[in-house]
């Protein structure tokens, strides 16, 4: 069963956290970009044969990396920034049918290591019904198969903002 509901400060807050950490995470791109035109200017700079003027040809450079890196970010971040004008979130209930793990070991680059000092990485899932969702150790834990639970999820990332437990007559609690 899907229901449609305003979301609350804490998810906008959930939303808005998403948007600082997609804008941060590409902040690596951008020093990339940076070090990809500084070479290119100097190679301008350098070149005599240029058909137009070196001071153009840098302006054209520096406006098309910024115009295009800002409609990358924008491109990036649309769906978070659409689940904001919306205001609305999805709540999706259904009872939880497997609670699968999956581990993930880390190549540690010392054959000779022993399994102590491998990173690993254990994912957590909750299925519900036949949907399968990666959720937190905390969350996890706190429910059972069987159980009834809501799933609220925003409606155009997708981006989850909870799990809760359906209690009796439509209660809920929030885990």
């Amino acid at each position: 069963m899907m229901e449609i509901e305003k979301l609350n400060s804490a998810d906008k807050s959930r939303v808005k956290l998403e948007i600082k950490q997609v804008l941060v995470s590409y902040l690596a791109i951008v020093l990339v970009l940076s070090i990809v035109i500084a070479a290119a200017i100097i190679f301008i700079q350098k070149n005599a044969r240029i058909p137009i003027e070196k001071s153009t040809a840098i302006t054209v450079l520096l406006l098309a990396a910024v115009l295009g890196f800002a409609a990358f970010l924008l491109h990036a971040i649309k769906d978070y920034v659409m689940d904001l004008k919306s205001d609305s979130k999805r709540i999706y209930s259904g009872q939880i049918t497997d609670k699968p793990t999956t581990t993930n070991w880390g190549w540690h680059g010392n054959p000779g290591a022993d399994s102590n000092s491998q990173p690993k990485l254990v994912e957590y899932f909750l299925v519900i019904d036949n949907q399968r969702v990666n959720v937190e150790e905390g969350v996890y834990n706190s429910f059972e198969i069987g159980e009834r639970v809501s799933l609220h999820s925003t409606t155009q990332s997708k981006t989850l903002l909870g799990v809760t437990k359906e209690l009796r007559a439509g209660n809920k609690a929030q885990a």
